[in-house]
């Protein structure tokens, strides 16, 4: 093999033999299983990094273990099987006209068992039960905060506190939409709230950003797990080729597996599959075969070292006009509601444009 570009080597086309060999396929599936390995890791650190921390189940599991415990030691689970043995003898009584040992009685349709509790309830209940530390006040809380930051997040603190908006365009703003003067503290107030609210916006898009490396990142994993996959199969249909079909291979790889043409729309990557797939089909151990077969390797070669999962070198790239839109519509959906701007309506609206 020649030219190094990557993890994998291609194939020469020329006094290529020698060099497929059933020693070579092994060394070459297990350094591929190892770079998926290592990309996997990498890939479940990163997703286990963007989703939420926790779920209700935790707290739900405490409660079924600890609320269902009886003192005679039964737990929840014997009393689920109590009650699901007496449903059929219930059901036999009612069918022959015997006594039930209940008397029906039809409850409201929207009505809440008594005994019921929502994992709300319970989250509640055990936040409530936790010591609670003692309140700071304002100086407090400030003091606690600056001990805590490092310095690149004092140096961003230091510039988010002491940045404002143009107080002037403020001003223009308000009067503006008002048609009357504002006095200068409510201007100071809307600065304030302004800069709090694009800070929250653009925190948004940042988080925004990072799902959507997420998603990239996975995008291209699955993406190197089936040309991975190729690879080892045209390798080892090569390398049965040039050693002949005596050769014991006990794994997995079918090698007579056709390829599935993931675009319909590209047509040249149409021809390209089944170009490959007549090969690969094909009982004919031809030159020509060989050649067609090693050339579709070497750009399955060229495509597995190309991809890289890594997001990391994206961390520090621009917010797009698409990572706003998303935090904008996040904001307002998680918040229920938004400020209406009504006095953007004008003409058969309500008038209050520029009043």
């Amino acid at each position: 093999m020649v030219e190094p570009q990557g993890p994998l080597d291609t194939v020469p086309e020329e006094n290529y033999p020698p060099l497929l060999t059933q020693n070579n396929y092994w060394n070459t599936k297990q350094l591929i299983n190892q770079v998926i390995s290592e990309d996997q890791e990498y890939v479940t650190w990163k997703l286990k990094d963007v989703r939420t921390g926790g779920t209700m189940n935790a707290y739900l599991n405490d409660f079924m273990k600890n609320e269902y415990d009886q003192e005679d030691g039964s737990s929840a689970e014997d009393i689920a099987d109590a009650h699901t043995a007496e449903a059929p003898l219930q059901r036999v009584r009612k069918r022959n006209g015997g006594p039930t040992g209940r008397v029906s009685k039809a409850s409201p349709i929207n009505s809440v068992p008594k005994n019921v509790q929502f994992p709300r309830d319970i989250y509640d209940s055990q936040l409530a039960a936790l010591p609670q530390p003692r309140e700071l006040d304002q100086s407090e809380q400030l003091n606690l905060l600056l001990t805590n930051l490092d310095e690149e997040q004092m140096n961003r603190f230091e510039v988010f506190r002491r940045t404002s908006l143009a107080k002037n365009n403020i001003k223009k703003i308000s009067s503006i939409i008002t048609n009357q003067t504002v006095a200068a503290n409510i201007n100071l107030l809307l600065a304030g709230v302004g800069k709090i609210f694009i800070g929250e916006i653009v925190e948004k898009a940042q988080e925004v950003k990072k799902r959507k490396l997420a998603a990239l990142m996975a995008s291209r994993f699955r993406d190197k797990q089936i040309t991975a996959y190729r690879l080892k199969k045209i390798l080892k249909k090569l390398t049965l080729m040039v050693e002949g079909p005596d050769a014991s291979y006990d794994d997995s790889v079918d090698e007579n597996e056709s390829d599935l043409c993931e675009d319909d729309e590209d047509e040249n990557l149409v021809n390209e599959v089944n170009t490959y797939n007549r090969l690969i089909r094909s009982k004919i151990n031809s030159e020509a075969s060989r050649l067609g077969i090693i050339r579709h390797y070497n750009k399955l070669v060229k495509s597995f070292n190309a991809l890289d999962v890594s997001v990391e070198k994206f961390t520090n790239c621009p917010l797009l006009p698409e990572h706003i839109r998303e935090a904008w519509r996040l904001y307002r959906a998680e918040n229920d509601t938004v400020p209406q701007a009504t006095w953007r309506t004008q003409g058969e609206g309500n008038g209050w444009m520029f009043r």
